[in-house]
């Protein structure tokens, strides 16, 4: 189920990137993260946690909703990895 979280929340901020008519780097400054680690996160090579998604919500306030539903699959389904 997190995985499912995950990918909803990264194809969220993917369509706020696009709302905003923003590049890969356009939107990494904007989320103030660097342009490989924006493009690490997208292809699953980085672990999103609660605290980055925290983070991109206060820089993107309409994703909200995916970060709260991110933030609650967390620790379900036996996943134990944020330490």
């Amino acid at each position: 189920m997190q995985e499912i979280k995950t990918t909803n929340l990264i194809a969220a901020l993917e369509k706020e990137r696009m709302r905003r008519g923003l590049n890969h780097k356009g939107f990494s400054t904007l989320l103030k993260i660097s342009e490989s680690y924006w493009c690490m996160l997208r292809k699953g090579d980085r672990r999103l946690t609660p605290n980055l998604a925290v983070f991109f919500m206060q820089k993107l306030p309409e994703i909200t909703p995916e970060v709260t539903a991110f933030i609650m699959s967390q620790g379900k389904d036996g996943d134990e990895e944020e330490k």
